[in-house]
């Protein structure tokens, strides 16, 4: 089930869900396609040509572009790498923190890209995936459910993600941040479906060790770094060194957030 925050974030971040175009390229769908025009209601998609009479080799093509709710799939650090790095560098040139902060946050040049994919209605994929979906089985999908406002069920397509300017993204238009739960759920889909190998799971710990894992135990030891020890069946156990994710460090700095 779909955590949300009680209070959405206050500048964009991973997880967040917000009313924006997206787009998808196609094949040329032939003729009597349709004059671009406006969605006429939220999840409406319309459909146009990229160009018109290509010359070889240009391929025919058009976009479908849909205006709803859409996930942002961007990591926090790719949101404000560029950013962080120009408020560095403003205060190391002798300017106040707060107006270092300010002065970037209004750069629209700093981390202009996010990307999001579409929150899509069950009704796209065949029913019999809906089981699989709704319990995180299918790999490249996320199950968004009892979105805020309208309390629909949706789903995420991981294979259908969109780069939108980030001054498409703004707060006002925001309809809710997933809870930090939701978001570590993401990102395991996020790598299941993107990784170039499979994601170390339990088993293949206990057939890496040769005995079955009976606990795991944690141990701080600082701000970057944790111990890890799993227990094994014969008593013995294994040591493990983690580096903690940056997210779960404190930020440097928080870019104000962007207004239509």
């Amino acid at each position: 089930m779909t955590e949300y925050l009680d209070v959405a974030h206050g500048t964009l971040r991973q997880g967040d869900i917000v009313l924006c175009p997206t787009a998808v390229i196609l094949e040329g769908v032939g003729g009597g396609m349709e004059t671009p025009r406006a969605p006429a209601v939220l999840g409406d998609t319309v459909v146009g040509w990229l160009w018109d009479e290509p010359p070889d080799p240009v391929p025919h093509a058009s976009y479908e572009a849909r205006w709803s709710p859409g996930l942002v799939l961007s990591h926090d650090c790719e949101l404000e790498k560029e950013f962080n790095e120009r408020v560095i560098e403003l205060i190391s040139g002798g300017m106040p923190e707060e107006a270092a902060i300010e002065e970037a946050s209004g750069d629209p040049t700093l981390d202009p890209f996010a990307v999001v994919a579409p929150l899509l209605p069950y009704t796209v994929f065949a029913e019999r995936q809906f089981e699989g979906i709704r319990t995180g089985q299918r790999i490249g999908v996320v199950p968004i459910d009892q979105l805020p406002g309208d309390g629909g069920d949706y789903v995420v397509d991981l294979f259908r993600p969109c780069v939108v300017s980030v001054m498409l993204l703004a707060q006002d238009m925001k309809v809710a941040s997933m809870a930090p739960a939701s978001v570590y759920e993401l990102r395991y889909k996020l790598t299941e479906a993107y990784a170039t190998r499979d994601l170390a799971v339990l088993t293949e710990l206990e057939a890496l060790v040769g005995h079955t894992i009976t606990g795991v135990e944690a141990i701080p030891k600082g701000k970057k770094k944790t111990g890890l020890i799993l227990h094994l069946e014969d008593a013995e156990s294994v040591h493990l060194e983690i580096r903690r994710p940056r997210d779960s460090l404190a930020p440097v700095v928080v870019r104000q957030p962007r207004e239509r």
